[in-house]
């Protein structure tokens, strides 16, 4: 039966003070307002009558209850005597009470663990945070304990729900009620285990935080358990530690305990202990006070006080306190007596300085006391200096008790606890005080500066921390009054630390100073000590006592060298044992267990050679160490304290050692010798050999000895079981022979040869397979088939660079068997694999089995290689080689890898050799293949122009080449048409016994060089071979050091060019490596000359230069007049990141590494001005506005040249306010007046002076009515704008609110600003007022300037272009129509033609009905993404044009048989579709700033192609936020009627957070859209963006999320099964298309089987699609329309493929002809469709069919009307 839970609300202490509060008996308004006019008692004289009358009442009640009682009589006896005793107490205390005319006395007292009483509030500090429970530090050095379930009930929760869990899986592992097993594992998964909550996330060491003193759980009821350590139980609940406070107590500064329940953005929600009030703290008040926000969790339980007035707010905001106390204010108000606890700060009145404190009142009703350790003063003259009665003090409440019926405060003043910090000492300046004196330091000398009955107070030395020691730490027969008088010095060991009082704690007794060892965590490990035996366990070990007071235990495998079967007899009990303490282990929070050996080999060992730490470990040391596992490998072995050490197996003995477990036992002691020590990682390495040196002999012999290559004699020394031990005669190596080795023969003839083998016999002739030299052991074989292989010259293989694929066969044999295969092993334990399938079938197999194997395919990144055991069959058959080459080869089949012969080149390429073997064999031979070094190479651009064709050369065939694919494959089927020989012409490689090796990545070390062909082009760098199997990226920068040479690419580095470079990266990941062909390159500004011409990268542009980068770390600047060629263009249209420029070293400033470069080429339009001598007086130059000022323009015409244009010399005419028509870094044009030296140049900007023509200024006179100007707002006001006409003398004019546009603009000064250029009409001239009147109106320019608005509106929408197309397809229709009623003319006599003739009129035009299935297909394919088009939404170029591509559509189904009606329905809807721009022509240019677009969007606000091109222009400017601000204001700005303008925004948002957000933004977005636009509409949309994103797994579970909400609509299922398809997941798509038929309502089934059969046609299989149409019109052979489809299917097949489809498309001509039911209009649309196919045909017997067959239907059709 599982034990009732505890629940939250439940009382823990049972008790008055722990559970429902009490009331105060006085109530506040009685003590404010006094009924009956003046009293002669005072406040507290009244306090005092009420507690006494209170006590009366509750003493005379209790004895009220015991008289009624009833029970037996020993019950009842007991009970008189607890009533006489209570009775007795209760006079005693009774007579302590003051009369009304006696003063009351109040005692300074410091706590214990008896006056600590249940109820009583306490403020401490985290001491200890265990697992169950946290240790909070109180006042005196008294330690309290919050259990886990007594913290918060967040936590509680937790735990409830962690109980829940763990009885559910106890009661699932008894269930046997026969489930099935299946089903409890998927409800085990299901169910995921919750964690005991770990109070170290919580809470921190040093938080401050109020308790509640609660029963103690330990005392059973009241009787108390003698040997259950008496300890404080405390509560940190919010409902527990608050539930003293009224809602008239939650003031300003009130302390309150909270937990958190919550956490959000900006702050945490805070349960308050209170039903009505919750709390909140913002994460500014979090980090102020020292929290780390991060760290919060749900259920922590913080101190806080009250930041603002509560009022009326059912919300508390608060705050955490901490900080100086002199700005935190204190509270001054309460609602009673009772409902002060333990925390806030008061102002308390010294009434009374005592002997050992202070009495103080606090709100003037409260007694408080202070003591001298929060008084911090020690001794009574100097308490009454520091402290004056009827002075106030500002304290915090350490505690608040109830004692005797009255409320009793504990107050401290110390400056930590007034401002509540983690520690008394400022860390960042001061050490930790134990760490200054640590526990069991010995002061030679303290001084006493006073003591109370209580605690000594000494000054240790130490400013801020004093000592404190109890009264009961003195010697025996020592007075406190008499040796610790103020002033005496004495000697002090320090104890611990007290947290809270900022005391170290003492002791003066002698005895314990005198101790060795205070705690059993002070005894080092390793030290020898006197053990007395307290008791002996012989199963498990031996109790003991240590030091005299230690508990300490031996494990048994410590009592003694040997084993001991009865140790009772040999250890007594009360025996003195001499033993060593082998470690100090911590199994529990709080208690520490001391491990003691008893073995002589650890005790009597010598102290230098003991390692107790890993500070002890040093290489070479010796040192005894216990065996503690014994592992295959080896063993751990185990030294003093938890160091362990790792003893190789063969470190174990001088000789081989087989099996560890052979040499040692666990528990045995052995010496050992440190090899390596790695302290970092905490290893080990040790050795029982005597010496790891080798002599001189034995170093040479393994030296010389070469797994594959050395055959030696060896003497048998040994013989095990499979194996024999042998040694090298000269030198005493030993080595192993393991009995399959022996010989080839099976395995019983190697056991029978091994017994025949005596020891001392020599073995001749064993052959070297593997050396160890550490262990200093060789592996030897003594098979004949190995042995005989080497002697011949021949090597075995022993590294991964000796073998390569060819037909050699080598000997081995089989180290291992799998199911895979089998592991043939060579020398070195170099192995292959051989698989099942390259395995003889009847193969006998067994391990050490000698076998012969063939090297077939190597995998050279994973060093791994196959082999096979399979005899190498001749097949007669064979191919003949046809004229070959070599004459010597005879069949193709002899053409392997390997193979040294000869080739015929072909033909000369620039980066390889075709050549031909033979005439029915090709190969290639790779420019990377021929050369070994760059010296043979006559001309380096092109290198095989000294190859002529018909030129015979040696070669070597190095493997396959796919041609398909242009990979180099080393081994492959012969059978692929697509393979040529890969060939290799090289010196080096022409050897007939080198085996060749391709270029893998591990040779191409960074640093290493290689001569590398140039191969291909990109857009910075060129790519390069340097193998067959290796391709290099060479980028421009690292390619010369020359940059001149990059003007023309091609014709300095031809395809084929040979390079000498250098690796500088290897990328495995693409198989790649990065080099370079630089010879100096530049890593600094000394590498640099001027006038050097070198390559550059463009690292930023800015307005006025360029950043760019010469070398690493090396950048240079580029200054605008040095950058450009024409002055008129901009930097960031010429120069992007990351481009390559030439670059020409203009200045070099060696101590600042500053460097100028220019990156002008030689097609400069503006030269170049360095200098004075540049300039004359009279030159136009251009140059580049460098800053504007109040007296005139500063124009840069070089990088350190510049002049001056004073204001008079900026215009002809006069400028009011002229700086806003100059802008730093703009572009001008200007007159040299003067250059006499530099720094005195003047310019002038005047029109008439730079071009030479000064246009005369036009006066009020000359103007004309509608005319047009140019000019810019001077004024902005509500009636209108003010406008200066350009090229006037200051004339200008006013345009009305109502001539500025066409629509109604009700901000006209939010949509003008002083100086904007606007253009103008002048409608009214006022010659005698001098006033024009001017319109601005788009209508007004309309007739005037249509051509150019024309002109702009194509460049500007790209929709006009549609219109365009429309208008030219409809042309030619025309004239295709026109041009066949002529053919009918001329044939109207015919009666066959006469048919035609009438099919053609009252059919489309051509172009209409033969692009049906186009347009079906296109619809298809728009389901998905129709509307505004997400096909590759790109935010850098025109919104306009993307949005136009998008607009265009076409009608997804087309009645065959309209009339031209529907031509021109489309005409009109193309024609809608245009975007007009109704805005004001912003100077013939694109809005460029953020205030262009906001004047364009006053005037169409619901334009949403002007939005998105806003949004395009913040994005190209990276501001990603910007550009989302600006979409939610198109989508409130935009008329909710205009739901296409609102969609375009959506998508445009959706397109920005797939390409610049988060997931979880998209579905945020995605979600809103739903809810205001038609959510199949955006379900569409979204899988679009996915699919046209590439994010395709995003649209599978998108399509698979439509399916289930929307799966009654029938372009849901088409739109997945066409996405399927596009997956090549044809099965997937045919079970959607059957899904779907299951679900859909039957009225829909023909449509989605005839889409999905257009789908089959067009992207699927012809065939399933066949079988669709069949059996759709076998169930509606009337709908023609299905008919038509699938016949205009089966001719566009038959046009893309060029199948042979003919008959199969007359078959179905005649069918739906020969139905009964069509028309006779229908009727003729298939014969012109027919005769149409044929003519394509050109099938003249054909066409001649269909007219006949359609003179007959003609007939037939008039013989039935009649």
């Amino acid at each position: 039966m599982t034990p009732q839970k505890r629940k939250i609300t439940d009382d823990s202490s049972g008790d008055v003070s722990a559970g429902a509060r009490p009331q105060s008996i006085i109530s506040s308004s009685e003590i404010a307002f006094p009924r009956g006019g003046a009293s002669v008692l005072t406040p507290l004289e009244i306090k005092e009558v009420a507690n006494e009358a209170a006590r009366d009442i509750l003493f005379e009640t209790k004895t009220d209850v015991s008289k009624d009682a009833e029970g037996p009589p020993a019950a009842k006896k007991k009970k008189l005597a607890v009533a006489k005793r209570a009775k007795k107490k209760s006079s005693l205390s009774t007579s302590g009470v003051p009369t009304l005319g006696e003063k009351k006395s109040i005692e300074v007292e410091n706590f214990n663990l008896k006056t600590l009483t249940p109820g009583t509030t306490i403020l401490g500090q985290i001491s200890q945070i265990n697992k169950m429970e946290i240790c909070l530090a109180l006042t005196d050095n008294i330690t309290g304990f919050i259990p886990i379930t007594a913290i918060s009930e967040e936590i509680t929760s937790l735990l409830e729900k962690f109980q829940e869990e763990q009885e559910q899986e106890e009661k699932n592992a008894f269930d046997d009620d026969g489930d099935d097993d299946q089903q409890q594992e998927e409800e085990e998964e299901e169910n995921t285990t919750s964690e005991l909550p770990d109070l170290r996330n919580y809470f921190k060491i040093g938080q401050w935080l109020r308790a509640l003193v609660v029963e103690d759980s330990n005392s059973n009821s009241g009787k108390i358990n003698k040997t259950i350590k008496k300890r404080i139980q405390l509560t940190i609940e919010p409902e527990q530690v608050n539930k003293f406070l009224e809602i008239d107590d939650l003031v300003l500064n009130a302390t309150l305990q909270v937990s958190i329940t919550s956490i959000e953005d900006h702050g945490a929600i805070l349960n308050t202990g209170m039903d009505d009030k919750k709390g909140f703290i913002s994460k500014k008040e979090l980090i102020s006070g020292g929290v780390d926000v991060d760290s919060l969790k749900i259920g922590s339980v913080l101190l806080t006080s009250i930041a603002k007035n509560v009022a009326n707010s059912r919300t508390i905001t608060c705050k955490i306190p901490s900080g100086s106390s002199k700005k935190t204010g204190t509270i001054t108000t309460i609602s009673s007596v009772d409902s002060i606890v333990a925390g806030p700060l008061v102002e308390a009145i010294i009434t009374e300085v005592k002997h050992n404190g202070l009495i103080c009142k606090v709100f003037g009703l409260c007694d408080a006391t202070i003591n001298f350790t929060h008084a911090h003063a020690f001794e009574f003259n100097a308490l009454k200096h520091k402290f004056a009665i009827g002075s106030n003090i500002k304290a915090r409440v350490l505690s608040s008790q109830l004692k005797n019926g009255e409320r009793k405060l504990t107050l401290s003043i110390l400056p930590h606890i007034l401002a509540l910090t983690p520690t008394a000492w400022d860390p960042k300046t001061e050490s930790a005080p134990l760490e200054a004196f640590a526990i069991g330091h010995v002061f030679d000398e303290v001084e006493i500066n006073g003591h109370d009955s209580n605690y000594i107070y000494a000054n240790v030395g130490n400013k801020s921390v004093l000592g404190q020691a109890h009264v009961s730490r003195i010697s025996e027969k020592e007075s406190v009054d008499v040796e610790y008088k103020i002033g005496t010095k004495h000697k002090a060991r320090v104890l611990g630390y007290s947290l809270v009082d900022n005391f170290y704690i003492l002791t003066f007794d002698k005895k314990q100073i005198a101790q060795t060892y205070l705690r059993s965590e002070d005894i080092p490990v390793g030290i020898l000590c006197q053990a007395e035996i307290l008791k002996v366990i012989p199963e498990s070990g031996i109790s003991l006592r240590v030091f005299d007071k230690f508990d300490a235990y031996v494990p048994k495998a410590h009592m003694s060298d040997i084993k001991l079967i009865y140790p009772e007899r040999k250890f007594k009990i009360g025996a003195k044992v001499k033993g060593r303490v082998l470690k100090i282990t911590h199994p529990k929070a709080g208690k520490t267990n001391v491990m003691v050996t008893f073995k002589k080999s650890l005790v009597g060992a010598d102290d230098e050679d003991i390692i107790a730490s890993w500070e002890d470990a040093e290489e070479g040391k010796r040192t005894p160490a216990t065996v503690e596992k014994i592992q295959p490998n080896g063993c751990i072995v185990s030294f003093f304290g938890n160091v362990k050490a790792f003893l190789p197996k063969s470190e174990i003995s001088e000789t081989f050692v087989k099996n560890p477990e052979d040499h040692l036992r666990l528990g045995q002691t052995i010496n050992v010798r440190i090899l390596n020590v790695d302290k970092e990682n905490k290893k080990l390495r040790v050795s029982c050999r005597v010496s790891s040196t080798l002599s001189a002999a034995q170093k040479d012999a393994i030296t010389e000895l070469i797994p594959g290559k050395s055959i030696v004699d060896v003497v048998i020394v040994e013989k095990e079981k499979n194996s024999v031990i042998v040694e090298l005669p000269d030198s005493n190596l030993r080595g192993v022979i393991s009995a399959g080795h022996l010989s080839d023969g099976n395995i019983e003839q190697n056991r029978a040869l091994l017994k025949k083998l005596e020891i001392g016999k020599i073995l001749p002739k064993v052959l070297a397979l593997e050396k160890d030299t550490k262990s200093r052991v060789i592996t030897l074989s003594g098979k004949k088939s190995l042995v005989d292989f080497v002697r011949s010259g021949n090597v075995l293989p022993s590294s991964f660079k000796e073998i390569s694929v060819s037909e050699t066969v080598f000997p081995g044999y089989i180290r291992s068997i799998t199911d895979s295969g089998v592991f043939v092993g060579f020398a070195n334990r170099l192995t292959g694999l051989a698989l099942t399938k390259y395995i003889e079938k009847d193969e006998n197999l067994y391990i050490h089995k000698s076998v012969s194997v063939r090297i077939i395919r190597l995998d050279n990144d994973k060093k791994r290689f196959l082999v096979s055991m399979k005899e190498l069959k001749v097949d007669s058959n064979a191919e003949m080689a046809v004229n070959p080459v070599d004459t010597r080869i005879k069949n193709l089949d002899e053409f392997v890898p390997g193979v040294l012969t000869k080739a015929i080149i072909k033909s000369v390429k620039s980066t390889q050799l075709n050549v031909e073997l033979a005439d029915n064999l090709q190969g290639r031979i790779d420019i990377s293949q021929i050369f070994d070094n760059l010296s043979e190479i006559t001309d380096k651009k092109h290198p095989l122009s000294q190859f002529k064709k018909d030129q015979v050369l040696n070669v070597k065939i190095i493997g396959y080449h796919d041609a398909r694919n242009h990979r180099f494959l080393p081994i492959s089927h012969r059978n692929n048409k697509n393979l040529v020989l890969e060939l290799s012409a090289k010196k080096s490689d022409l050897v007939e016994s080198k085996v060749y090796k391709p270029l893998t990545l591990s040779d191409t070390k960074i640093g290493t060089k290689w001569i590398a062909f140039i191969n291909n082009f990109a857009r910075s760098y060129l790519w390069v071979n340097i193998s067959p199997t290796i391709r290099g990226r060479i980028s421009l920068m690292s390619l010369s050091d020359d940059a001149s040479t990059f003007e023309d690419l091609d014709k300095n580095y031809p395809l084929g060019s040979a390079l000498e470079v250098t690796v500088e990266e290897v990328d495995t990941e693409h198989n790649a490596v990065t080099l370079s062909s630089r010879p100096n390159p530049i890593l600094s500004s000394k590498d640099v000359k001027v006038g050097q011409v070198v390559p550059s990268r463009v690292l930023k542009t800015k307005d006025n230069y360029v950043l760019v980068e010469l070398g690493k770390d090396v950048t240079a600047v580029s200054f605008v007049t040095d950058a450009l060629n024409d002055y008129t263009e901009k930097l960031e249209s010429i120069f992007s990141t990351n481009d390559i420029c030439v670059a020409t070293i203009l200045e070099v400033d060696h101590e600042n590494n500053k460097i100028a470069v220019s990156l002008r080429t030689k097609d400069a339009k503006d030269r170049p001005i360095s200098s004075i001598n540049d300039l004359k007086s009279g030159d136009i130059v251009r140059g580049f506005i460098k800053n504007v000022t109040s007296k005139g323009v500063f124009v840069s015409l070089g990088r350190e040249i510049y002049g001056y244009v004073r204001v008079s010399d900026l215009s002809d005419s006069y400028i009011k306010d002229w700086n806003k028509f100059f802008k730093p870094h703009q572009a001008v044009a200007c007159r040299i007046i003067s250059a006499e030296e530099e720094g005195r140049i003047l310019l002038s900007l005047k029109a008439s002076e730079v071009s030479g023509e000064a246009n005369p200024l036009k006066r009020f006179e000359d103007l004309k009515v509608g005319e047009i100007y140019e000019g810019y707002v001077k004024k902005a006001t509500d009636f209108g704008v003010f406008v200066k006409l350009d090229g006037t003398s200051n004339v200008d004019g006013l345009c009305h609110h109502s001539e500025i546009s066409d629509n109604k603009i009700e901000n006209i000064q939010a949509l003008f600003g002083e100086g904007d250029r606007v253009k103008v009409k002048i409608l009214k001239i006022n010659p005698e007022k001098k006033q024009l009147s001017l319109g601005m109106k788009a209508s007004y320019f309309t007739d005037s300037e249509k051509d150019n608005d024309e002109d702009g509106e194509e460049g500007k929408i790209s929709s006009e272009e549609f219109e365009q197309d429309a208008e030219n397809s409809e042309e030619e229709e025309e004239d295709e129509d026109e041009a066949s009623e002529e053919d009918d003319k001329d044939d109207e006599d015919e009666e066959g033609d006469q048919v035609m003739k009438d099919a053609f009129e009252n059919d489309n035009s051509e172009s209409e009905s033969g692009s049906d299935d186009e347009e079906e297909e296109t619809s298809f394919s728009n389901t998905v993404s129709a509307g505004l088009s997400t096909n590759g939404f790109d935010w850098t170029a025109s919104i306009l044009d993307q949005v136009a591509a998008g607009e265009e559509s076409s009608d997804e189904e087309e009645d065959f048989t309209s009339d031209k009606k529907s031509k021109k329905d489309r005409k009109k809807k193309n024609k809608s579709t245009i975007v007009e721009d109704k805005t004001v022509d912003l100077n013939t240019r694109a809005p460029q700033s953020v205030a262009d677009f906001e004047r364009l969007l006053l005037g169409n606000p619901s334009s949403s192609i002007l939005w998105m091109n806003y949004m395009s222009f913040q994005l190209q400017l990276s501001e990603v936020d910007k550009a989302r601000e600006i979409g939610e204001r198109a989508l409130k700005t935009i008329n909710y009627r205009d739901e296409q303008e609102k969609m375009n925004i959506w998508i445009a948002l959706l397109n920005l957070e797939n390409t610049f957000g988060s997931e979880d933004t998209l579905e945020e977005l995605f979600k809103r859209s739903c809810q205001y636009m038609d959510s199949l509409t955006m379900h569409q949309k979204l899988s679009g963006i996915y699919i046209l994103s590439e994010k395709f797994d995003k649209a599978d579970e998108l399509f698979k999320k439509m399916l289930k909400k929307f799966n009654k609509h029938t372009v849901v299922w088409f739109s997945y099964g066409s996405f399927l398809i596009d997956q090549h997941k044809q099965e997937e798509c045919r079970q959607i298309l059957s899904s779907a038929l299951q679900i859909l309502p039957k009225r829909d089934h023909i449509e989605i089987v005839r889409k999905f059969a257009q789908l089959e046609f067009n992207k699927g299989d012809p065939e399933q699609g066949r079988s669709l149409f069949e059996g759709l019109i076998a169930d509606v052979p009337k709908r023609i329309d299905i008919w038509n489809v699938y016949i205009d299917q089966e001719i566009k097949l038959d046009k893309e493929d060029g199948n042979d489809g003919k008959k199969k498309i007359e078959e179905l001509f005649e069918r739906v002809l020969n139905l009964k039911k069509i028309s006779k209009k229908q009727a003729k649309f298939f014969f012109r469709k027919w005769l149409e196919f044929e003519e394509n045909k050109k099938d003249l017997k054909a066409c001649d069919y269909v007219k006949a067959k359609a003179v007959e239907y003609q007939s037939r059709f008039s013989g039935n009307e009649e």
